[in-house]
């Protein structure tokens, strides 16, 4: 069966973050109700979700900064994975993104979640060695 996609909204926000504990995703400072809540409202194409009857499956952000396109937080339930709603969700955020303008899609993966690597090469995606990535936080 396909998931349903559909785009986050503000009540969804306590449901993705179980999603993201269910699934094991590294979790960041960022990762609380506030920061969904305001990342729908500043960019409501951007968290998209996957559904099979009723039940939220799985996730992606496919944000649009106005320049370029990029995917966080792919996040799939354990015991649904290898069933394609990955895919799925990465393809309805491509269309999404390009749609908005997004000529080039980077993503984030973490290299600690197993998997990750061998999905996104499966994707299409491949890594990029002349970039490096450099976080800076705040503290709250």
């Amino acid at each position: 069966m396909s998931p349903a996609i559909r785009l986050a909204n503000a009540g969804d926000a306590g449901a993705i973050l179980e999603l993201w504990r269910l699934a094991a995703t590294v979790t960041t400072r960022t990762d609380d109700e506030a920061s969904l809540r305001s990342l729908i409202a500043r960019d409501p194409e951007a968290l998209l979700l996957a559904e099979e009857e009723g039940e939220l499956v799985g996730s992606v952000i496919a944000a649009f900064d106005g320049w370029r396109g990029t995917f966080f937080r792919l996040a799939v339930l354990p015991e649904r994975r290898r069933a394609g709603i990955g895919r799925a969700l990465i393809a309805v955020g491509e269309r999404s993104l390009r749609e908005r303008g997004a000529a080039r899609i980077t993503l984030y993966a973490i290299k600690a979640e197993g998997g990750a690597e061998a999905f996104w090469l499966a994707t299409d995606y491949a890594p990029d060695d002349r970039t490096a990535r450099y976080v800076k936080n705040f503290e709250p």
